[in-house]
């Protein structure tokens, strides 16, 4: 049985800024993926969305879909995937299939699954948790019909699945929303993680459902395999919830898919850092940018914030000053009066608009050009932070040389003449 139609998808819940778009438009925007296509390089190491193997593009990782589409992060199918389907990918981990294990093992371990149970029930199974994930699991999102990818306009056919490719990677927590397939109520299951019992095990607990439940307790509880769990929303609702959001991505900074700047270089969905508890994930720097949790803690990035913003306060601007800019005589051996810019957090941000955008620059360090909002000034880094005239305040350099000084671990010191000095570490 297939529930999935064009009406469905991807022109669910269709929003009025798609309306405004031309069947042209729609076939251009389309089109537009055949150039990026080719201009693939044959030597570079691509992933797979799936499994994560990794490989060259064309004869280990391939790209039946434009290769810069949304959700992807530049991603592929490995052969092994590409010749399944997201229905066996789905099942396989559900009935506890290994990462190790080979194509024909896993085929086998279904099969005898299959066999198992009452043929209608084990259907019903599979149609449910399948299409939790995706509406149309018996073929991969680039072998859709041409008039489904020319609908998605805001290419969202390959989100669900990529969600949960990322999702399954990451550890379950107590307090995080899941889901699971019920075969007594032969429905999935909104829930809860309650405890985690040890690697691949843990227990769950819902509300009740029936008038029946409500009778016999509050919540439900079970014991259930890492492996049989689910995100906590549907395909079908997860697209309903994305059309109502900004940007068009699921709502809510801890449930949406990044990349991360650190180290592990993975496609997360982050949670809150130990060393962060207020702020939801993914854990964003405004000077190295966005972190997982683990990378945010191992990296130190708290306190690298932390350092970057004293030396920003204490050596460039923390107040206004005057009017957007000052006037400097003989600056840098420049005879007369010199117009420089303020280096505050208003006048240093490139919001529309921004007369310092149109200013150039030179690095001191680097020689590194750039406009007001690239970089900051440098007024009494010589000085620990003291009063210094204005003639020796003026000092540009570019954000990369101030991240690379201040944006490290270090220890500050307060001398007794009121200056304060960083040493990293």
């Amino acid at each position: 049985m297939n529930h999935f139609t064009v009406k469905d998808f991807p022109s669910l819940g269709e929003s009025v800024s798609q309306k405004i778009f031309t069947d042209s438009s729609r076939k251009e925007n389309h089109r537009g993926g055949d150039s990026q296509e080719n201009s693939l390089q044959e030597d570079k190491e691509f992933q797979c969305l799936m499994c994560n193997k990794k490989g060259l593009a064309g004869s280990d990782i391939q790209f039946k879909d434009r290769h810069h589409i949304r959700f992807m992060f530049g991603k592929g199918l490995c052969v092994d995937c590409s010749s399944s389907t997201p229905e066996k990918e789905i099942l396989y981990r559900y009935i506890g299939c290994d990462w190790i294990d080979s194509k024909g093992e896993k085929e086998k371990k279904l099969e005898e699954w299959m066999l198992r149970g009452n043929p209608s029930s084990r259907k019903k199974e599979v149609i449910e948790i399948t299409r939790w994930v995706n509406m149309e699991p018996s073929r991969w999102p680039c072998d859709y019909p041409e008039q489904i990818k020319v609908a998605d306009l805001y290419e969202e056919r390959w989100e669900s699945l990529a969600y949960y490719a990322v999702w399954i990677q990451e550890e379950r927590v107590p307090g995080e929303k899941v889901s699971w397939y019920s075969r007594t109520h032969k429905q999935m299951m909104d829930g809860e993680v309650n405890n985690i019992k040890g690697l691949d095990k843990c227990s769950v607990f819902r509300k009740p459902e029936t008038e029946e439940e409500k009778k016999t307790g509050n919540f439900y509880t079970k014991e259930i395999e890492m492996w049989k769990l689910f995100p906590p929303i549907s395909q079908k609702d997860a697209l309903l919830s994305m059309r109502k959001t900004l940007g068009g991505c699921r709502p809510g900074n801890d449930s949406t898919p990044f990349q991360c700047c650190g180290p592990c270089g993975r496609v997360r969905i982050s949670l809150r850092s130990k060393h962060d508890p207020k702020w939801s994930g993914p854990n964003k720097s405004p000077y190295g940018g966005l972190f997982c949790k683990d990378c945010y803690d191992s990296e130190n990035i708290h306190e690298k914030d932390w350092n970057m913003q004293r030396a920003r306060q204490y050596y460039s601007d923390r107040e206004h000053r005057g009017f957007g800019g000052v006037y400097v005589d003989n600056w840098s051996g420049k005879p007369g009066r010199t117009f420089r810019t303020c280096s505050c957090y208003k006048c240093s941000c490139p919001s529309p608009g921004n007369p310092h955008l149109k200013r150039e620059y030179v690095c001191e360090d680097c020689g590194k050009k750039g406009n007001g909002c690239q970089g900051w000034f440098d007024r009494r880094s010589a000085t620990g932070g003291l009063y210094s005239p204005w003639d020796d305040q003026d000092h540009w350099f570019c954000k990369e040389c101030w991240i690379r000084d201040y944006w490290v671990k270090g220890e500050w010191e307060n001398k007794m003449d009121g200056s304060v000095w960083f040493k990293s570490l």
